[in-house]
């Protein structure tokens, strides 16, 4: 892994319950400067009625090496119990596999991925050079 490669962009992935509840997907934005990261994610509001039909959230956390950990942080939620991340990155630097919990409420948890979203040029451009 080169020393400047980094995890700043867009990123798309979803979240499972541990108790079989369907995947919830995300978006999230990350910027990372000297192995901390910070960012925002939106996502489908599957748990909170009062909040429409959207979340929004920020995260911060850090990188060390291939392991990755943030705290997310919903908009407008005073629950003060926010869900914790921590995953493993591949040796590509575009997918991170791991699992989320609240801390207070150990019943909360799951497993979580996410992908390195791709730009519609560099996809078109792959697809190209895959042709030749």
């Amino acid at each position: 892994m080169d020393c400047n490669d980094t995890l700043t962009g867009r990123w798309t992935g979803r979240y499972d319950y541990g108790d079989g509840l369907g995947p919830v997907p995300f978006e999230a934005t990350i910027n990372e400067i000297e192995r901390t990261l910070s960012g925002e994610i939106t996502e489908p509001n599957t748990f909170r009625r009062d909040m429409g039909g959207h979340l929004a959230a920020i995260i911060i956390g850090t990188r060390t090496g291939f392991d990755v950990s943030f705290r997310k942080t919903y908009d407008g939620f005073e629950q003060g119990d926010d869900p914790l991340y921590a995953g493993k990155l591949n040796g590509a630097l575009t997918r991170i596999d791991g699992t989320w919990r609240f801390p207070k409420e150990p019943m909360w948890s799951g497993r979580f991925m996410m992908v390195r979203a791709v730009d519609a040029r560099a996809r078109r451009r792959a697809v190209a050079e895959a042709t030749l």
